[in-house]
């Protein structure tokens, strides 16, 4: 049966359904512990990763040694991919967040996928530009927009069916604020029927109230 490429990720980072059924279907798999590292700033990168299960975190240091996330990821999303399409050394580093299995994809294993799957090489073009955006519009968040307003954003970006699965840890350390400042964002957000928060993860309440929280509505 012909495989339908065009099916619509099912959420922001996340590769198309097909897409995703051959990634699965690969067997050259690595285990990683909680906390143990997946790559490191400044590797050459001669592979990149699709994670099977877990999660991982990608983020960076800077040369006085300060940590910033840049991202995390979950079970059906790609990382690494960047340095290894612009064989440049990688800007940051991965470590899981949990026990995770990741799928290693190298040159030739991708050059068969995409022989046999042609359509595979504009599904990973997309996903590069949609990471390219992401972090334009994160840095502008960044830059920009006052503590409230960065977290409204970052939560509408990461819900998924309503659903925010970041602690407060990552939430700070996406947006460059302290663990504090994202409890009492999410207090008051929560006290206005925005949210509400549970063990390790938010419910979005009112989708609305965020955007206008954030200036997208």
């Amino acid at each position: 049966m012909e495989k339908n490429l065009n099916t619509p990720p099912t959420q922001l980072y996340n590769i198309h359904y097909d897409m995703k059924a051959l990634f699965d279907s690969l067997p050259y798999t690595k285990s990683f512990a909680k906390g143990e590292i997946i790559y490191h700033q400044g590797d050459i990168a001669d592979s990149f990763y699709y994670i099977k299960k877990g999660k991982a975190t990608i983020f960076m240091i800077s040369p006085d040694g300060m940590e910033k996330t840049l991202n995390t990821a979950s079970k059906g999303e790609l990382i690494g991919e960047g340095a290894f399409f612009d064989h440049k050394p990688r800007v940051s580093s991965a470590k899981a967040v949990t026990a995770s299995e990741l799928t290693i994809i190298d040159k030739k294993i991708l050059l068969d996928l995409i022989q046999k799957n042609p359509p595979i090489a504009f599904e990973l073009l997309e996903i590069l530009a949609t990471r390219i955006r992401l972090l334009t519009t994160q840095l502008d968040s960044m830059t920009f927009m006052q503590a409230d307003a960065r977290i409204a954003k970052l939560l509408l970006d990461d819900m998924v069916d309503g659903k925010v699965s970041l602690t407060h840890e990552e939430i700070a350390l996406t947006v460059g604020v302290s663990r504090i400042t994202v409890t009492k964002a999410l207090s008051r957000l929560s006290a206005q029927g925005i949210l509400a928060t549970h063990y390790r993860g938010i419910k979005i309440l009112d989708k609305a109230g965020l955007e206008k929280i954030c200036g997208e509505k």
